[in-house]
C-alpha cells in the first residue's frame, strides 16, 4: 500500500473542537455535543404566512425557542457558555436556511431594510 500520497484530514468546525475540548475536562458529553447526543425538534409554521413579516417573526421566535431547548443551558462557566452560543447560533442558522425564506432571512439577520423592500414587492 502506497502511503505517501495520503494525509489525514480532519473536517471539524471550531464549535466541534470547543465541544471536544469540553469534553475533556468534564468527561461527558452533553445532550447537544454531537452525532451520539444530537437533538432536533421540529417546528411547526403550517398555521403562519411566512411571506409576510409578522409571519416570519413569529416563525424565528420559535426557531428561537427550540435552538435555546436543543442546546440545553448555558452553563456557568466560559467555554460552556462559549459552546452553547455556537450551538445556538448555529441551530438557528440551519433552521433559518432550511426553510429557505428570504424574508424569514432577512428578520435572522436583522436586515430591516431588506424586509421593507421584500414588502413592498
Amino acid at each position: 500500500m502506497n502511503t505517501a500520497n495520503t494525509k489525514p484530514t480532519i473536517t471539524r468546525s471550531l464549535p466541534q473542537l470547543a465541544v471536544a475540548a469540553l469534553l475533556c475536562v468534564l468527561g461527558s458529553a452533553p445532550t447537544w455535543a454531537g452525532p451520539g447526543g444530537a437533538r432536533s425538534i421540529t417546528v411547526s409554521f403550517r398555521d403562519l404566512d411566512i411571506s409576510r413579516t409578522e409571519g416570519a417573526k413569529t416563525l424565528y421566535q420559535r426557531i428561537q425557542s427550540a435552538a435555546r431547548e436543543v442546546c440545553g443551558h448555558p452553563g456557568a462557566d466560559l467555554i460552556e457558555a462559549q459552546v452553547w452560543r455556537a450551538c445556538y447560533r448555529n441551530a438557528t442558522a440551519d433552521a433559518v436556511r432550511k426553510v429557505n425564506s428570504p424574508l424569514l432571512t432577512a428578520v435572522h439577520r436583522g436586515d430591516k431594510p431588506a424586509m421593507t423592500a421584500m414588502l413592498a414587492k
